[in-house]
């Protein structure tokens, strides 16, 4: 039978995605993972993995699906049933089962897959897989491209392989065959049916208006004073000029990096705030800390925060469903304990200001311009609005498995802007606060003081007085080398995903 959404047209969001897209501005989302050794000391082969990844698909039948364009580019791409369709091309081993791989190589091999954009003419999704480890574990890199998923989204794939017990098995393929794709006809009448139902709804919004008018103005109003609160806080206001602001280079890094919740809590108890807020201050005295290292004046930075905007009904469905709100990191400040506050006071207020809900509006006015026009004005847009992007991913709320063995490591990957260095995703599992810190080596190739630095703010923050040490001389870099289905996929999504709406990109 076809996959599920055959022929689904990409919501404008989605495919602002691909518009932004570049040969050094890469759009995936990804993730690094490291399992425990197999407890029978046999890890799973390459062919059992895609055995179990084929099993699933009819979970997920978005990965059986390739991106058409729409003709001469007027109007969105559709996703269609990809008949060459083969798993092996999405599945792959990045090392001989034999090979015990060092976990400078591993860094070094991720590193190289994180710098190549996803191919297009494919279903938009890649994992990738190190049998073995020179410490006996068992390492994964996954890929997803932004027009297919956001980051709380793009947990759904790794359903593929995860389990949340360690006794999964395998499952039957279900039956597949890919539906033809649109006739030239149709995709050549694409652009007037869709300008058809935007029609038909703009007429069935007039007609709610007429009917419900004092209603009707509420909302304008609301939604109104919303987008203005956005604009000024969020979207209109320039960053400052910042050493992480420069050309985006084609080469990526991921520096990684995980603290104790034990250690984030204690924080937390002493004075008020949340955990991203321990989380965005730490990157905030970090971000300092190297500043002053280089020798530049440590200014506030102006962070971009996505925000997860999914429903408890959205768990399972992929697409993005975010919106964004910016936050003065306080470089400026001395003590760690006043950025904090800072912070705290930020993000209390935008919690409370509906100001994600604004730019989610905006979002949405967006995709009422022609595709043709929306590229060029998303990119005059971008550059200069914000200096770095940092992410809170929503966790698994319990362990992981993926065929017996449990995962101990997972790491968000979150994409740079252009004219931007730096990323940063922050993902709660298991007892730890994970980091991972996504920078483009060239522009940044300090980038790997960045978990030292976290570390050290966080004990700053634990003092007492809160002060924390002069920071130290710059150290040398070295820039781096170019379990079974658990009831259906919707209950195994539901149990993956967070009752939260804290930040997801």
């Amino acid at each position: 039978m076809p996959a599920h959404g055959h022929g689904e047209r990409l919501s404008p969001v989605d495919a602002s995605f691909l518009q932004l897209e570049s040969s050094h501005a890469h759009m995936h989302v990804a993730w690094s993972a490291i399992f425990s050794p197999p407890q029978d000391g046999a890890a799973p082969t390459i062919e059992e993995i895609r055995e179990r990844v084929t099993a699933r698909l009819s979970w997920v039948p978005r990965c059986r699906q390739r991106l058409l364009p729409a003709p001469l580019g007027l109007g969105e791409p559709r996703w269609v049933d990809d008949a060459g369709f083969d798993v092996a091309a999405h599945v792959v081993a990045l090392a001989d089962p034999d090979d015990a791989m060092s976990a400078e190589r591993f860094a070094a091999l991720r590193d190289a897959l994180l710098s190549t954009p996803l191919d297009r003419r494919r279903p938009l999704w890649q994992l990738a897989f190190v049998p073995r480890l020179a410490d006996g574990r068992f390492g994964v890199v996954g890929r997803v491209h932004h027009a297919m998923a956001d980051g709380a989204a793009a947990l759904q794939i790794a359903l593929l392989t995860l389990d949340i017990d360690d006794d999964g098995n395998g499952a039957a393929p279900a039956r597949w065959k890919a539906a033809a794709p649109p006739s030239t006809l149709e995709r050549a009448l694409d652009p007037f049916v869709h300008s058809a139902e935007v029609c038909s709804s703009a007429a069935r919004d007039v007609a709610q208006a007429v009917a419900h008018p004092r209603a009707t103005a509420r909302g304008a109003l609301r939604d109104a004073g919303r987008l203005v609160h956005a604009l000024s806080q969020d979207l209109l206001p320039h960053a400052p000029a910042s050493g992480l602001n420069r050309p985006l280079g084609p080469r990526r890094t991921l520096v990684q990096h995980r603290v104790a919740l034990d250690a984030v809590r204690e924080v937390s108890r002493g004075v008020p705030g949340t955990r991203n807020d321990v989380g965005l201050a730490a990157i905030a005295g970090a971000l300092r800390a190297l500043a002053i290292e280089r020798g530049r004046p440590p200014e506030p930075l102006k962070a971009m925060v996505p925000v997860n905007m999914r429903r408890a009904h959205d768990a399972a469905t992929l697409g993005n469903r975010v919106s964004v709100t910016s936050v003065w990191l306080p470089l400026d400040l001395r003590s760690p304990a006043a950025r904090l506050e800072r912070v705290r006071r930020q993000t209390e207020r935008f919690k409370d200001s509906a100001r994600p809900q604004g730019a989610q509006t905006l979002i949405a006015g967006f995709g009422l311009l022609p595709s043709a026009l929306r590229a060029p004005v998303l990119r005059a847009a971008q550059p200069g609005r914000f200096n770095l992007t940092i992410s809170s991913v929503p966790g698994p709320p319990s362990a992981l498995f993926m065929h017996g063995m449990r995962l101990d490591e997972l790491y968000p990957v979150i994409p740079i802007a252009a004219g931007q260095t730096l990323s940063i995703g922050m993902l709660p599992y298991e007892g730890h606060l994970y980091f991972g810190l996504y920078a483009d080596p060239d522009g940044l190739p300090d980038a790997t003081r960045l978990a030292a630095l976290i570390d050290e703010e966080l004990r700053a923050l634990r003092r007492p007085d809160g002060r924390a040490r002069p920071a130290r001389p710059p150290l040398p870099v070295v820039a781096p080398a170019a379990a079974g289905p658990l009831g259906t996929y919707e209950t195994r999504s539901a149990v993956l995903a967070t009752s939260g709406r804290g930040g997801a990109a």
